[in-house]
């Protein structure tokens, strides 16, 4: 944390004049956006992005008519289990743009809010390989891991339990309707509504 800190301080400092100034102040208003990605695999070196989505919130209001969602032109290493996991048809990728144009505009409706994610870093890793070419830096959003809010109000209440954190435990536990499993922008909704309703909770 404290290396992404120091790296943040001088990514600012080098970009305190370009046009991405922005991305590096302070957010002021209330607004989260939770963001998830699919990619064809778990390598973060080799594997490629699928889908981007991304959905605001604003404070206990999932803003499910303000979203983001991309599909990404990789169709030549969607293997046939990437296809059956993320529920991708040929079809699906008739509006695919290249990796490059999902990013920026990705970036473009995020701004500077902080970023929600389950397994977020995991999400980054991806993100830099297009990021890091594209602008010269990281995304330097204040990052919220979902399983780390849901560890922490579930210690809160109950000081000796080891809550399990795995995706699937944690909204089964809280009741909350998945929305488009193994879909980025379901994805991306379903921990927005699992936040709020921790929110909710407190």
């Amino acid at each position: 944390m404290l290396t992404r800190t120091l790296k943040r301080l001088a990514d600012r400092f080098k970009n305190r004049d370009s046009d991405f100034k922005g991305l590096f102040e302070p957010y002021a208003g209330s607004e989260i956006v939770s963001l998830d990605c699919e990619m064809t695999g778990l390598d973060t070196k080799n594997d490629h992005i699928v889908s981007i989505g991304a959905v605001k919130i604003d404070g206990n209001k999932v803003k499910t008519g303000d979203a983001f969602e991309a599909m990404i032109d990789h169709g030549e290493w969607l293997s046939e289990d990437a296809i059956r996991v993320h529920r991708i048809r040929k079809v699906d990728l008739d509006d695919a743009v290249a990796i490059e144009t999902a990013v920026m505009a990705m970036i473009e409706f995020i701004g500077n809010r902080p970023i929600l994610g389950y397994n977020i870093q995991f999400d980054l890793k991806f993100l830099d390989r297009y990021t890091k070419p594209l602008l010269g830096f990281s995304l330097p959003n204040q990052i919220i891991e979902f399983a780390d809010v849901y560890r922490k109000a579930v210690v809160s209440k109950r000081p000796d339990a080891v809550p399990h954190l795995g995706f699937e435990e944690i909204i089964d536990d809280l009741h909350v309707p998945v929305f488009g499993r193994h879909t980025a922008l379901g994805d991306a909704t379903t921990v927005a509504m699992a936040y709020v309703k921790l929110k909710r909770s407190r």
